[in-house]
């Protein structure tokens, strides 16, 4: 493996260096920051909204997780600097089936699992089907249901359904105001705690033509999972961190994942919304760690 960059190599707008492993003839690409090589390493996923990627997700957590472990931000197929290539069949199997292939390509054989939003539905059925694999599983803001139990999801409905639609292609396709405005709409409580690096990130990485294009192809983005079934097989020890304020989804989301996981505990943070880990980096970052190191 190449040598790889530590957090206290990094300043504020730094990356580190890109890597690439190919699974199942898929390039995935992934940041690394060395930390403790003795402690369980911390994978990162990210969330599913426009240039989503794991390093923007999570750049305000590199510094605190890696003073003690080695940590990894993986970009999924769709995202980042991984490859524009069409999902199959049930978007999370497939994309839990990418993360397993990851994983074994790095003889990485058990993780502690941080995820934002739509990679905390992929760990889910990752984790209900590989429990081996996980050391402890975080998710933050993640929907792996079809319906709210007391309300419906916003995403399925006629109020948010064209959000892809309406960065990508309307008035011109991706823009940095468009960006902000959809990070403040959807992602923060506080228009003010926007991070300008951030958004510079976002923006760039979903300036890419090649996904734009996948928008164009029928079922590129896989098929629908509803996860509920599976919740009672996620054994791993788990976290459900949630936003009073997340707009994609009530309480009653993360209540179900309470009850029926093996093992979960409830995190509500109250002057927060859908990016915690954005938006309150030192409280999400002091319980995170508190988590995972048990």
């Amino acid at each position: 493996m190449p040598v790889h960059n530590t957090a206290h190599d990094l300043t504020a707008g730094d990356l580190p260096d890109s890597h690439f492993v190919s699974v199942d003839g898929i390039s995935l690409h992934y940041r690394f920051l060395a930390g403790d090589s003795s402690a369980t390493p911390v994978i990162f996923t990210h969330g599913g909204g426009p240039g989503s990627n794991a390093w923007s997700n999570f750049r305000l957590s590199a510094a605190a997780f890696s003073a003690g472990h080695d940590c990894y931000f993986l970009d999924f197929p769709q995202f980042g600097g991984s490859a524009m290539v069409p999902v199959e069949g049930p978007v999370f199997s497939w994309h839990a089936q990418k993360l397993l292939g990851f994983m074994d390509a790095l003889g990485i054989e058990k993780a502690h699992l941080v995820n934002q939003s739509f990679g905390g539905c992929v760990a889910i059925r990752f984790a209900a089907e590989h429990p081996q694999r996980v050391a402890r599983l975080l998710l933050i803001g993640s929907q792996p249901v079809a319906k709210g139990i007391m309300q419906p999801l916003p995403l399925f409905s006629k109020h948010a359904s064209t959000l892809m639609g309406d960065y990508f292609i309307a008035d011109g396709g991706p823009s940095l105001e468009k960006m902000r405005a959809l990070l403040c709409k959807y992602e923060l409580l506080d228009d003010n705690v926007l991070d300008e690096e951030n958004l510079r990130q976002r923006y760039e990485a979903s300036n890419n033509p090649e996904f734009i294009q996948l928008l164009s192809i029928p079922g590129a983005f896989g098929e629908w999972e509803n996860l509920v079934p599976l919740f009672p097989q996620v054994q791993a020890p788990t976290l459900v961190a949630w936003g009073l304020h997340d707009w994609f989804g009530g309480i009653d989301v993360p209540m179900l994942m309470l009850n029926q996981f093996a093992n979960a505990r409830l995190h509500v943070f109250g002057n927060a919304a859908h990016h915690l880990q954005t938006e309150c980096p030192d409280e999400f970052n002091a319980l995170a760690l508190s988590f995972i190191e048990g």
